[in-house]
């Protein structure tokens, strides 16, 4: 082969070299290396550190009301006339709620008068006679055997008119109950009573309902160790089922807890509200006692088959896995026992997407603030 044919091949050869090292078709080692590049993306991250958790104590119970007032009938055997109110109604202390028929009670006062009458009159004519036979016998016209006598007959007179006069004052006050009356101010709660209803004594369901002033409050239950917390007084931010809240103050806390259900109960009063309706489920938080601990954003946490662990951005911003003890939750904050220690960075969020290996480009929510601010 000749000499100039030797140094074409070599040109040939330089400029297949050439062309590859301008990237026409990359070697495999630079191709594997671009891919992984790619496969970086950003993901936020938050720094294990040492947070005010507040450890918020939360009862739930049912609403009832503060003092209920229930009002029936000492009568039996009676027709109701009337019923001046219904459930919902406000009524004052002393305003009529029903009435009763009272016309055949009516007749029977008016026969206990003149019977009444009758005996006072027997009465005053056995006085006289007894006055009359007492001056006889003065004058020495009249026994005594006699006059002792008429004064049995004047003593039994007034007994008479006494038994007379208790009859009507009995029947009197009978009628005096035939108007049933509010005992408190409040709002009515619930009626069993119609109009042509017999009144009846000893009824398992009293005729009216009555909320004293209409305030409701809140029976929670709680465990021991939480209500040992507890004072008269403290503040709670009471949820409602309508989701409204309401703040009320702790007004009776129970001596005792249930053997059953190791549960103690605490009375939430609350101010006057028409979303309280008593008988519905309510939720209170009580203020805890704030301290210090390593703590992240529940967001963090990823739950798996074997607990719950940390995807943790170590060195070369590669993804690791670390096993966690949680605590308290606070909010949004939950507490760290057992994990990675402070000033590690953690993803913030998508943690369940990101497998342990993975390459990420970590940007810190104070970064992420900042940027928002701007």
């Amino acid at each position: 082969m000749t000499i100039t044919r030797k140094m074409t091949l070599m040109g040939v050869g330089l400029a297949a070299l050439t062309l590859n090292s301008c990237g026409q078709k990359p070697a495999p080692a630079a191709e594997s290396e671009r891919a992984a590049t790619e496969a970086t993306q950003s993901m936020r991250v938050v720094r294990v550190g040492l947070r005010d958790l507040t450890d918020a104590i939360i009862a739930t119970g049912r609403l009832v009301v503060r003092e209920e007032a229930a009002v029936g009938t000492e009568l039996m055997g009676y027709r109701v006339q009337d019923v001046y109110v219904d459930e919902g109604d406000w009524v004052k202390q002393g305003q009529a709620l029903a009435k009763m028929d009272d016309t055949l009670l009516r007749a029977q006062i008016a026969q206990a008068e003149a019977n009444m009458s009758q005996q006072e009159a027997s009465a005053a004519f056995k006085k006289n006679q007894f006055d009359r036979a007492e001056s006889l016998e003065q004058a020495g016209a009249f026994s005594k055997e006699l006059l002792e006598q008429r004064r049995m007959e004047v003593m039994s007179a007034n007994a008479g008119v006494l038994a007379a006069r208790a009859g009507v004052n009995e029947m009197k006050a009978r009628q005096a109950r035939m108007v049933l009356r509010a005992p408190v101010a409040g709002q009515i709660l619930q009626r069993s009573l119609r109009p042509g209803d017999i009144s009846s004594v000893g009824g398992s369901t009293p005729y009216f309902r009555i909320a004293r002033e209409g305030l409701v409050e809140l029976d929670a239950e709680l465990p021991d160790s939480r209500l040992a917390s507890l004072t008269i007084g403290d503040q709670a931010n009471v949820t409602l089922p309508s989701g409204d809240t309401v703040i009320g103050k702790i007004r009776f806390i129970s001596p005792r807890v249930d053997q059953a259900t190791g549960l103690g109960r605490a009375r939430i009063e609350l101010p006057y509200n028409e979303a309280l309706r008593p008988g519905g489920f309510a939720e209170a938080r009580f203020n805890g006692v704030s301290s210090q601990a390593l703590a992240v954003p529940a967001s963090a946490i990823r739950y798996e088959s074997g607990g719950p662990v940390l995807m943790v951005v170590g060195e070369g911003d590669r993804v690791v896995r670390a096993p966690v003890k949680l605590g308290e939750r606070s909010g949004e904050y939950v507490q760290i026992i057992e994990g990675p220690p402070a000033g590690s960075r953690v993803l913030a969020t998508g943690a369940a997407f990101t497998l342990e290996g993975d390459i990420v480009v970590p940007v810190e929510e104070e970064t992420v603030a900042q940027g928002g601010s701007k």
